[in-house]
């Protein structure tokens, strides 16, 4: 396995393989697995691993890290935010989190507008930590749909954001706001926070849509334990 991890060949790993190097990986940073703070994306024929929010906080909360935002600034329809990390030993570093508004009122505007912040604040909490891994906010804008995050164990290929949002996107509507609002009024959640079970549902319902933009209620499910 070592070799294959050297050479950045995460894909060839078998699934016990797998397993055992994410639990590398969180125990040489600190971070509890339990948690899962990391996913696996395969992402153009490669395999490698992303922060999830649960990772940057953990780091930040371990190191120490502060965070502020020091400019936000508006170049051609993209909202630009640059944070800053400081660590208790006065060590510094800087990141940016850019995010489009073209086309963008309402909720779906002030929503790209912390999104902006979250990618700036998680990237500079990774970036001085080390690591050069994706944040979970830079995941959900891969639109490939082939980008897929593979699970530790079990399934080869696991179903994650960056394919829901595909998936609505590529039925040619014109905002994401219909389904924000589906998945929080039925989940209670953002898309980035649903279980593997709670995205396959998704998936299921935005496959239902055609050319809607009306979110339609999802059929009720029988309980486990229902006589």
């Amino acid at each position: 396995m070592h070799n294959m991890t050297i050479l950045g060949d995460l894909a060839k790993l078998s699934d016990e393989e797998r397993c055992e190097y994410y639990r590398d990986v969180c125990d040489s940073l600190g971070l509890n697995p339990l948690t899962r703070p990391l996913e696996y994306l395969e992402l153009n024929g490669r395999l490698t691993l992303y922060a999830k929010r649960d990772a940057t906080d953990q780091l930040r909360h371990k190191h120490q890290v502060s965070i502020e935002i020091v400019d936000r600034t508006i170049q051609d329809d993209v909202y630009i935010v640059r944070a800053r990390a400081t660590m208790p030993d006065g060590r510094m570093d800087e990141s940016l989190g850019a995010v489009s508004l073209a086309g963008l009122q309402g909720d779906d505007l002030a929503n790209a507008l912390m999104k902006a912040e979250t990618k700036a604040k998680r990237r500079v909490a990774l970036s001085i930590c080390g690591l050069g891994m994706l944040d979970e906010t830079e995941v959900e804008t891969i639109t490939n749909g082939s980008h897929a995050a593979v699970a530790p164990r079990g399934e080869r290929t696991r179903l994650g954001p960056s394919e829901i949002f595909s998936r609505w996107d590529t039925k040619g509507h014109p905002s994401r706001r219909d389904l924000y609002d589906y998945v929080k009024a039925t989940y209670g959640k953002r898309v980035t926070a649903l279980t593997l079970d709670e995205l396959k549902r998704v998936r299921d319902w935005i496959e239902t849509q055609g050319g809607s933009h009306v979110p339609q209620e999802p059929p009720q499910e029988v309980p486990s334990d229902a006589a």
